[in-house]
C-alpha cells in the first residue's frame, strides 16, 4: 500500500499536468483553427463580392451601350468605355484572390473569355451604329449576343455556387473546432480535477504531521487549482469570442459592431476603461467612437496618427505603470497602466483600442484583447467593402455626385455626430442661374454637359469629409461637417467665383459662362434637424434669386458679388 501511495504521489501530479497540457494544447489548436476558418470565410465573402462587382460593371457597360444606341448621347458611350476599362483590373484582383483554387481559377478565366467575347460583340454593334446607323445596329444584334450573355450568367452562377460550397465547408469546419473545444473542456477539466483530488487525499494521509511537506502540498494544490480556474476562464473567453465572431458576421452597420465590442469588453475586462478609435475618412485624424467603463488615464477624443505609437508601428503599445516613460502623446497622464491595440485588416489601418486601469493586471490578457481587435477590424473592413458597393448604387450618373436619398441619410448621420461632439455644420443649396434659358438655347446635351462640369467642379472644391449631392434638376446641395458659419460663407463665395470662371466644352466649343446662387444654413443657429436646415438653406437660396442672382445668402449674414452678367445674362 505504501509503495502504491508513493507511486501515486509521484505519477499523479505528472498525470494531472499532462492532462492540463493536453487540454491547453487542444484549446490552443482549436483557437488557431477557428481563427483560420474565420479568415477563410472572410476570403470567400470577398471573392463573391468581387464576382458581383464584375457582373455589375458588365451590366453598367451593356446599359451604357444600349443608352448610346437609343439616344446617341456621347455620355453613354463614355460610361460604356469606362465600365469596359475597369473590368481587367477587377478580373486581376479576383484571380489573385483565387490563385490557390485551380478549379475556380479555371472558371473565372472561362468567365473572362466569355465577357471579352461579349464586349467584342458590343464593340461590333457600336461600329455598325457609327458607320451605318441605328437600324443596322439593331439588326446586327444577333442570337449570338443572347447566347453569350446566357453563358456568362451560367458561369457566374457556377462560380458563386462553388464559393458558397466552400463557405459551407468552412462553416462546418468552424463548428467542428467549437465541438472539439467543448469536448476538451468537458472531458479534460473533470479528469484533471479528479486526479488532483486523489493526489491531494493521498498526500494528506502520508505526510500528516510534516508541516513543511504539508505547506508544499498546499502550495502545489493552489497552483493546480489556479490552473483549473485559468482553463475554465479561458474556456469561457473562447465561448465569448466564438459568439462575438458569429454576431459580427451578422452586423450590417459599423455602429452595431462597435456596440457588440463594447458589450464584450465590459464583460471580459471589468474594472477597466476603454475607447474605440476609428480613423476618419480624411485619413488625418483618429476619432473616439465608443467607450466602456471609466478611464483611469484619460485620452484625447481626436488625435493625429503620429500621437499614437500603435498607429505608427502597427503593433500594440503597452505601459505597465509610471515607470514606463514611453507613452503615446494622446494619453493625458503617466499614472496607471495603458494599452493601445491597433485595428489592422487586409493591410489597412482602421483605428485602435485604448484601454486603461489602475494597475497592469489586465495586460496579462493582452492576447485576448488583440484577438478581439483582429475580429473587430476584419468586420469593419468587410462592412467598409459593403458600404463602397452601396455607394456605387447611390451615385447620380450624370454628375457623379450623390443622389437625394443619400443626402437625406448622410445629413441625419452627420448632424447627429456634430451635435454629439458639439461641433458646427453647414448646409449649402446651390442653383445654376437661368438654367432653363441655357437649356433652351443650347439643347439638352449642352445642358447635361454644363451640369456634368458643375458636378466635377463641386467635387474638386469639396473636402474629403464634405458630401456633395444633386438635389434635383439644376439644384445641388453641399453638406460641410465641422464647418463654422464664417468658413462655410467663405467656401460658398469661393464656389460662386469658381462657377463664374467655369468654362465647359461641348462639341469642341466653349459654352457660355454661367453663375450660381447659393443659400446657406448653419447648425445650430438655423435649426437642429435636417428638415429645418434644408428649409433655411432653401429660403436663403430664394432670397439670393430674388436679389439678383450670382450671390450668397444666409440666415445670419449676406455676402454678395454682382457681376455684369448676373442681371442680364442667361447665367
Amino acid at each position: 500500500m505504501i509503495s502504491l501511495r508513493r507511486i501515486t504521489n509521484q505519477v499523479g501530479p505528472l498525470l494531472a499536468t499532462a492532462i492540463f497540457v493536453v487540454v491547453g494544447l487542444g484549446i490552443l489548436r482549436g483557437t488557431e483553427r477557428f481563427a483560420e476558418d474565420a479568415r477563410w470565410v472572410s476570403h470567400t465573402n470577398e471573392v463573391i463580392a468581387r464576382i458581383d462587382e464584375i457582373e455589375a460593371r458588365l451590366r453598367d457597360a451593356e446599359s451604357a451601350q444600349r443608352g448610346f444606341l437609343l439616344t446617341g448621347q456621347v455620355d453613354y458611350l463614355a460610361s460604356y468605355r469606362l465600365g469596359k476599362s475597369q473590368l481587367p483590373d477587377q478580373f486581376a484582383e479576383l484571380e489573385r484572390l483565387i490563385r490557390d483554387n485551380p478549379e475556380q481559377l479555371g472558371r473565372v478565366r472561362d468567365l473572362r473569355a466569355l465577357i471579352d467575347q461579349r464586349l467584342r460583340q458590343t464593340d461590333q454593334v457600336l461600329d455598325v451604329y457609327q458607320t451605318q446607323g441605328q437600324t443596322a445596329a439593331q439588326q446586327a444584334i444577333g442570337a449570338n449576343a443572347q447566347a453569350t450573355s446566357d453563358a456568362i450568367r451560367i458561369q457566374m452562377r457556377t462560380a458563386r455556387q462553388a464559393e458558397r460550397e466552400l463557405l459551407r465547408g468552412r462553416a462546418a469546419s468552424s463548428d467542428r473546432s467549437a465541438m472539439l473545444l467543448r469536448a476538451l473542456a468537458l472531458a479534460g477539466i473533470p479528469a484533471g480535477i479528479a486526479v488532483i483530488a486523489m493526489v491531494y487525499v493521498l498526500m494528506l494521509r502520508e505526510i500528516r504531521g510534516r508541516d513543511q511537506a504539508e505547506r508544499e502540498t498546499i502550495a502545489s494544490n493552489a497552483r493546480l487549482i489556479s490552473t483549473v480556474e485559468e482553463l475554465e476562464h479561458t474556456g469561457a473567453d473562447l465561448r465569448e469570442l466564438s459568439h462575438f465572431a458569429s454576431m459580427l458576421q451578422s452586423c450590417v452597420r459599423p455602429e452595431e459592431a462597435l456596440d457588440l465590442t463594447i458589450q464584450l469588453m465590459t464583460r471580459l475586462l471589468p474594472g477597466t476603461g476603454g475607447t474605440i478609435y476609428r480613423i476618419r475618412a480624411s485619413q488625418d485624424y483618429a476619432e473616439a467612437m465608443a467607450q466602456w467603463g471609466e478611464h483611469v488615464v484619460p485620452s484625447a477624443q481626436m488625435l493625429p496618427h503620429e500621437h499614437c505609437w500603435a498607429l505608427r508601428r502597427g503593433q500594440s503599445q503597452l505601459a505597465h505603470g509610471p515607470a514606463d516613460t514611453v507613452r503615446c502623446k494622446h494619453i493625458e497622464s503617466t499614472e496607471g497602466a495603458t494599452a493601445c491595440i491597433p485595428l489592422n485588416a487586409q493591410g489597412n489601418q482602421l483605428g485602435f483600442l485604448y484601454v486603461s486601469a489602475n494597475d497592469g493586471e489586465f495586460l496579462g490578457r493582452v492576447q485576448l484583447i488583440e484577438t478581439v481587435a483582429e475580429q473587430l477590424a476584419m468586420a469593419l473592413s468587410n462592412l467598409q467593402l459593403q458600404d463602397r458597393l452601396r455607394i456605387q448604387s447611390i451615385r447620380e450618373p450624370l454628375t457623379g455626385l450623390f443622389n437625394r436619398r443619400y443626402l437625406e441619410e448622410s445629413l441625419s448621420r452627420e448632424l447627429a455626430r456634430c451635435e454629439r461632439r458639439n461641433l458646427p455644420l453647414a448646409v449649402m443649396m446651390l442653383d445654376v442661374d437661368h438654367f432653363k434659358r441655357f437649356n433652351d438655347t443650347h439643347g439638352h446635351p449642352g445642358g447635361d454637359a454644363l451640369l456634368a462640369g458643375f458636378g466635377q467642379l463641386l467635387q474638386t472644391l469639396s473636402r474629403q469629409e464634405d458630401i456633395a449631392c444633386r438635389y434635383g434638376g439644376e439644384e445641388f446641395t453641399l453638406i460641410l461637417p465641422e464647418a463654422s458659419p464664417q468658413a462655410a460663407l467663405e467656401r460658398a463665395e469661393q464656389i460662386r467665383e469658381a462657377v463664374h470662371a467655369l468654362r465647359v466644352q461641348h462639341l469642341g466649343k466653349d459654352l457660355p459662362a454661367v453663375t450660381v446662387s447659393i443659400g446657406l444654413a448653419c447648425f445650430p443657429a438655423d435649426g437642429g434637424d435636417p428638415e429645418s436646415l434644408v428649409s433655411h438653406a432653401d429660403r436663403a437660396l430664394y432670397r439670393a434669386k430674388a436679389r439678383g442672382r450670382n450671390r450668397v445668402e444666409s440666415g445670419h449674414s449676406v455676402h454678395t458679388l454682382v457681376t455684369p452678367s448676373s442681371s442680364t445674362g442667361a447665367s
